[in-house]
């Protein structure tokens, strides 16, 4: 039993960013992740990595995940093969309902390992590469929109990205829409943007504001109503003006499915760790292929470590055709592995090594760890 899950340890780290970050219900200066090891009884170990915006988003926090993953995972887990994965998953899925975002950072771990015992990439183990590099969009979050404007201008400027979505929600819809109307102005001519109130708008008003977001040249609305108004999102999806992306309404396989009956989404953004990992990610943009819908590759803001999960998933996708926003590591004023990811000209390199392709930097680990644990 040299491949068998021999310990599952876990520990808190807090890693500052480069600037505060506006969310629709808080503004954030730091970001916490739960780190993850995997030891095998032959010594390799695979590395996880569990964030969430916020517990707001889904009802997750590090805490909570550090709490399943140590009290009922790991000693669920001692003493199986990780190279079983889907045998694994359900498991877990049995024992313990939803905690989509600790089930990730598990089975992200599992996949460095096994990638390290069969020295193969992690998107070898999922069905291999479709794209070596993915195009990126940078969130314009600074609070103001001359702000992000500035922003926006400057990153291009630096031909760093090229492409770029707002977040929203702090305000009311109106204006909310207005400010994303300055902001798309303010880009016009050289930058698209989408916009992202996390469910925060009012069904009535976004209505009302179709035809002058379209006008200004919206990409897309991520996720505009509130996740339980999929008719709502049918409706605005049905006025052929802005296409509507589903996000926290869409983690799991039923919800795309739904989602697709309803005719309420236009594209879907997909996340790991809310699809409750790698597998079940792919296994949505499977559906949403079938359905001719196309995909964007959303983040948790993730260090290298659930960035890279992130492409070796999204990286596998035919219908990846909206790009990511897999720009959380240029967004941490740090990071935790010896190899950060880097984001050239809007796009990001998947990883070749094995398993997810980083190493931890062990003192950048202990820097960060959080001390009350």
């Amino acid at each position: 039993m040299e491949h068998s899950i021999r310990k599952i340890s876990t520990i808190i780290v807090d890693v500052p960013i480069k600037r505060p970050h506006q969310f629709a219900t808080e503004i954030v200066s730091t970001k916490s992740m739960l780190l993850v090891n995997v030891e095998l009884a032959n010594g390799l170990v695979g590395v996880g990595e569990g964030t969430t915006p916020g517990i707001w988003w889904n009802g997750e926090s590090v805490e909570t995940m550090k709490v399943v993953i140590d009290q009922y995972f790991s000693p669920l887990l001692e003493g199986k093969d990780p190279r079983y994965t889907e045998q694994i998953l359900e498991l877990m899925d049995i024992h313990v309902r939803a905690n989509p975002f600790a089930k990730a950072t598990v089975e992200m771990a599992l996949y460095d390992a096994v990638g390290k015992v069969y020295e193969v990439p992690a998107y070898q183990l999922l069905g291999g590469l479709y794209q070596e590099s993915i195009e990126v969009k940078w969130a314009l979050a600074t609070g103001d929109a001359n702000g992000d404007i500035e922003e926006g201008k400057e990153l291009i400027e630096n031909n760093r990205y090229k492409d770029f979505k707002i977040k929203a929600g702090k305000y009311k819809t109106a204006e909310d829409a207005e400010r994303a109307i300055q902001i798309a102005n303010g880009l016009r001519g050289i930058s698209s943007i989408g916009i992202d109130p996390n469910g925060r708008w009012d069904r009535l008003t976004a209505i009302r504001y179709m035809d002058r977001l379209n006008d200004a040249g919206i990409d897309f609305l991520e996720q505009p109503l509130s996740p339980l108004d999929i008719e709502g999102a049918s409706e605005l999806s049905a006025m052929r003006k802005v296409p509507v992306m589903a996000d926290e309404g869409l983690a799991t396989v039923q919800d795309a499915m739904r989602l697709i009956s309803a005719k309420a989404a236009d594209i879907f953004s997909l996340k790991i760790h809310k699809s409750g990992g790698m597998r079940n990610t792919i296994k949505i943009a499977a559906i949403a292929e079938a359905a001719g819908i196309p995909c964007f590759g959303g983040t948790s803001l993730e260090s290298s470590i659930g960035t890279s999960a992130c492409l070796h998933a999204y990286g596998t996708i035919r219908n990846l055709q909206y790009g990511s926003e897999l720009f959380g590591p240029q967004w941490l004023a740090d990071d935790l592995v010896k190899n950060p990811l880097v984001c050239a000209e809007g796009k990001v390199q998947v990883p070749t090594g094995p398993g997810l392709g980083v190493e931890l930097d062990e003192e950048k680990v202990e820097k960060y760890r959080r001390k009350s644990e």
